[in-house]
């Protein structure tokens, strides 16, 4: 059969089922967009805000932006009445401001130290990006009320921008087919592991701990000891078998740093045998834990927070996939 004799492609079939709004939902999702805090004055002049990622460029000549707002929404009269309104692009650190102008009924504003843009409308602090707006067309669109803003004024921040995808937030990172970065060394110069996970992971951990471990020494404290009190805060009182598993460490390891930890009163053992952390060893993690949390910001500052989060959320994969959910040690009979 010659290709012109090839049928036509088949369209899809039309399903008799009903709609599934739910499922068209999950479908949008997919789309990932940047999150925003829509504000503007009502006719009494209190700040209004919602936060939405219904956001879209229209046109850039005149320069024109829309997004949506539900029918049944609260502040509909406010938008649709509204002479200006803005848009507030979160930054990744923001999830907190997005929950709070999701939620109804709440003091939005109370506390917050927001400034006035176009026409008064509240500015959020510290956000990625301003898009300030004047009215500029309304349309009925279903369920929702699309709103038109000719945009009058806007500024944009170095801070990573906040992203929704698939029902959650997430963080903006370079796709892995793009180009990597030259790296610093010549060819001739990389280190032969360079192109293995565990060798890279451990020279990693080696200079990320290296100042770390220097720091604890001031403290009074051991990496081990801190590996034991990190557990038994998380996990609870547990057997000396949960401990050597959970901790990473060498029996003779957890021996020493449990005797300088009973010593010290930071752990005490229960009646049943078992290890418990004290008030006192939730005080001393509590401020190794905020020491740790300053060195790395230290160690990872060549890295933007859209990296450090997907590092994160890298290592914590891999740890999953190797750290079972329960202990055995834990629920056997101890006799």
């Amino acid at each position: 059969m010659s290709n012109t004799d090839t049928p036509a492609e088949t369209p899809p079939q039309r399903q008799d089922a009903p709609f599934d709004t739910r499922d068209f939902r999950r479908a949008l999702g997919r789309f990932a967009t940047g999150v925003t805090v829509v504000t503007c004055l009502d006719a009494a002049g209190h700040p209004v805000g919602v936060t939405a990622n219904s956001f879209s460029s229209v046109s850039l000549d005149p320069p024109l932006v829309s997004w949506s707002i539900s029918n049944t929404a609260h502040s509909i009269e406010a938008f649709r009445n509204a002479a200006h309104f803005a848009f507030s692009v979160l930054a990744l650190d923001q999830v907190e401001l997005s929950n709070r102008f999701a939620r109804q009924g709440a003091d939005k504003f109370g506390g917050l130290a927001w400034r006035a843009g176009e026409g008064g409308v509240p500015l959020v602090p510290d956000c990625a990006a301003y898009i300030e707006c004047r009215q500029h067309a309304a349309f009925p669109g279903g369920d929702h009320l699309i709103l038109v803003g000719e945009v009058v004024r806007h500024t944009r921040a170095d801070r990573v921008p906040l992203v929704f995808a698939d029902g959650r937030y997430s963080a903006l990172a370079p796709h892995p087919g793009t180009e990597a970065p030259a790296l610093d060394a010549a060819p001739d110069e990389r280190h032969p592991y360079d192109d293995f996970l565990l060798p890279l992971l451990f020279r990693a951990y080696t200079h990320l701990y290296r100042n770390f471990a220097e720091t604890l020494v001031k403290e009074r404290a051991t990496g081990a000891q801190m590996r034991v009190l990190s557990v038994l805060a998380s996990r609870g009182a547990s057997r000396p078998p949960t401990l050597l598993t959970r901790s990473l460490l060498s029996q003779s390891s957890l021996d020493e740093a449990c005797e300088s930890l009973r010593a010290g009163g930071f752990v005490a053992s229960d009646a049943e045998g078992r290890l418990a952390i004290t008030a006192a060893g939730r005080a001393k993690l509590t401020d190794l834990l905020t020491i740790a949390a300053e060195r790395e910001r230290h160690s990872t500052e060549g890295l933007d927070p859209a990296e450090t989060h997907l590092l994160h959320t890298l290592l914590r994969k891999l740890v999953r996939q190797h750290e079972p959910d329960n202990d055995p040690a834990e629920t056997a009979d101890p006799s």
